[in-house]
């Protein structure tokens, strides 16, 4: 198993930073990091380690508050990595009403409350040059599949 990374704290300046081993500077002061330099963490990987370095530099009243601002950017970001129109004509279908149609309306609530809002018109114009929808009329498309 690979090594694990490691959160140093140094003892010079007081700030955190991550390296896999001791034996380096500390990027912040230039310190040299030894053994006899405290460990206050470790991580598996290397962006789980930016997280916990930032958080260990971040003062203790405002930890929770960037813990959980992080937490949100991070839905965001997974949520947008996630798009694809494949999810998009999973949301579209159930979004048809009896006789085969949707409206804008719906479809932006929809997207929205899945995290796509950004994606919706984007989405549309792709199924339609596809010819999977097709326009009826002001903010109303027909589902053809």
């Amino acid at each position: 198993m690979a090594e694990a990374w490691k959160v140093f704290k140094c003892l010079a300046c007081g700030m955190s930073h991550g390296r896999k081993s001791s034996g380096h500077n500390c990027p912040h002061c230039g310190q040299r990091v030894s053994e006899t330099t405290p460990v206050i963490d470790r991580s598996d990987n290397p962006s789980e380690l930016r997280k916990k370095v930032v958080m260990a530099n971040t003062p203790l009243e405002l930890r929770e508050s960037l813990s959980r601002k992080l937490a949100e950017s991070e839905q965001l970001i997974e949520g947008l990595a996630k798009f694809s129109v494949k999810k998009g004509l999973s949301i579209l279908r159930n979004l048809i009403d009896e006789d085969g149609s949707f409206t804008l309306t719906k479809i932006n609530y929809e997207f929205e409350n899945q995290g796509f809002g950004s994606e919706v018109s984007n989405f549309i114009e792709t199924a339609e040059a596809q010819g999977v929808i097709v326009r009826l009329g002001e903010g109303i498309w027909q589902f053809l599949e």
